[in-house]
């Protein structure tokens, strides 16, 4: 790998060796005889959720002449699958694959897999891999994201018995090496992390899970929302441990062991679910715009930006421009925020999902463009599911955005109905109007976070919410919502906030007389 997540920096060095290369790679174009006249050319850099639903789209609305190169040995596939594999509520990765190679084939897609493409030229439109070349009329950059793997000493590579889930052959991989261990570290309390525990405490398997921060998914979830989920994968026997940073000997494979603070933890296999980071690496030597976000920026229609190619001085705008034949859709792009304008990342497969429907019309001629996004999310560890959507009390903080909020426990059936689960709320108001929600509870959590995230986009208020009616029948709700009395609690601490707002100017008044 060139860096701590498998992608080079843009150094002196490394922009010289591109404009050798490009060189060489111009003079091969340049020698080979010019095509005849023929349907449009797509070629789609990466096989993932985004890159392979671009090519079907495509197929379905044109005649195209469609490739994808991908590195992975597997196309199409859930990646979010991954975790119910190991924990064997599905039975194999097998299961996992959404669309054969055969359907591609009677589709007329090309799909070149285990090959990497190492080069783009945007001005002579192709691509390089190991294999050959590939002309295109219009390029798609679906590349994704790579495991973030921090450095522990001088090796590039995972220390044996160190694994990530890049991957369906990663799964694999991992699966593989759990047949014969007793003790498992997972590395990284995000949703895959968690996941992921509560799967290998299903199968009896001791598990450690260890978040540097001291907060679960600490950038998705309030703390109050996180301990419910703390407090639920305890009850599994996962053994949490937050606020600590851990590292690992290079020769763990012998030591058997990691070093959480000032303790020595014995484990057989240490999974790192620390995060990722987009992979801009191609894009960037390309002389695609990077964005603050550490994405490729894009505009509304997905088309990437050019500029500060190669041999160019860094920060040079001249020639920048919008490409209308090369777009970029999935983990690796930014995103505009809905609730700050700010740009950032989306790493949820209903996005990528999203942006390839848009990149297929667009490149069929269709205009459909991408506006802000509030990214709904859920996920599930055991019995338990949560989620969220906009905004969490951490961020808007960290954005001068002044909020209330609103809390609540409730049922999910009426209180005397068999299998009633617990389900908590918690509602974010900015000037009354809802900017964020976090849920958790036993069933029902996915159908209460999509109608708040379009309750968000049409900026809902409390007193929207107020006069909304619910429907009852006890096997499915209470007869008074969850909802409703988080909207009370937020009513309440909008009164209370205004009342020391008025002692205060008060106070204030006294002072000046």
């Amino acid at each position: 790998m060139g860096s701590e997540f498998g992608t080079q920096s843009a150094t002196d060095e490394d922009i010289q060796k591109t404009a050798g290369v490009k060189g060489e790679f111009q003079a091969v174009i340049s020698a080979q005889p010019p095509e005849k006249k023929g349907p449009v050319r797509v070629v789609i850099i990466g096989g993932g959720a985004c890159g392979m639903a671009v090519a079907t789209k495509i197929r379905r609305q044109s005649d195209f002449e469609i490739t994808v190169i991908s590195r992975d040995s597997h196309t199409a596939y859930s990646h979010c699958g991954i975790p119910f594999v190991l924990g064997r509520e599905i039975e194999s990765f097998e299961k996992l694959i959404v669309k054969p190679q055969d359907f591609f084939r009677k589709n007329r897609i090309t799909v070149r897999l285990n090959e990497c493409v190492n080069l783009i030229d945007l001005d002579l439109k192709v691509v390089r891999t190991g294999e050959g070349f590939y002309p295109f009329d219009k390029l798609v950059i679906a590349t994704g994201s790579l495991p973030f793997i921090p450095r522990t000493g001088s090796a590039n590579i995972l220390p044996y018995g160190v694994f990530t889930l890049r991957s369906l052959d990663d799964g694999v991989l991992f699966e593989k090496s759990l047949q014969t261990v007793k003790k498992v570290c997972i590395i990284g309390a995000g949703t895959i992390g968690i996941e992921c525990a509560a799967a290998l405490s299903r199968r009896g398997i001791k598990t450690f899970l260890i978040s540097r921060s001291k907060n679960l998914l600490s950038r998705q979830l309030d703390h109050d929302i996180s301990e419910i989920i703390r407090e639920h994968l305890e009850s599994l026997g996962i053994e949490v441990i937050s606020g600590e940073l851990v590292t690992f000997p290079e020769n763990f494979w012998k030591e058997k062991k990691l070093y959480v603070g000032n303790r020595q933890l014995p484990v057989d296999l240490v999974l790192l679910a620390s995060g990722v980071r987009p992979e801009i690496s191609l894009a960037l030597e390309a002389g695609i715009k990077i964005g603050k976000a550490g994405g490729i920026i894009v505009n509304e229609m997905l088309q990437v930006k050019a500029g500060n190619k190669a041999g160019n001085k860094a920060g040079d705008k001249a020639g920048e421009e919008f490409l209308p034949y090369v777009y970029a859709g999935g983990e690796c792009v930014e995103v505009t925020d809905l609730i700050t304008g700010e740009a950032r990342l989306s790493q949820l497969g209903t996005t990528a999902r999203h942006m390839a429907d848009i990149i297929g019309n667009n490149i069929t001629e269709k205009r459909t463009t991408l506006g802000p996004l509030a990214d709904p999310w859920v996920a599930v560890a055991g019995d338990l599911q949560f989620g969220g959507v906009g905004i969490t009390s951490r961020k808007a903080e960290s954005y001068g955005i002044k909020i209330i909020t609103g809390f609540s426990r409730g049922r999910t059936r009426a209180s005397y109905y068999p299998g009633r689960k617990d389900v908590y709320i918690k509602l974010l108001f900015k000037d009354k109007v809802l900017v964020g929600a976090q849920l958790a509870g036993g069933e029902g959590i996915k159908e209460r976070i999509d109608a708040l995230s379009l309750a968000i986009r049409k900026k809902a208020t409390i007193r929207d919410f107020l006069d909304m009616e619910t429907c009852y029948a006890p096997p499915v709700s209470m007869l008074v919502d969850p909802l409703r009395p988080a909207l009370k609690t937020a009513i309440r601490n909008i009164k209370e906030k205004e009342r020391k707002e008025k002692e205060a100017r008060e106070e204030e008044t006294k002072e000046k007389k």
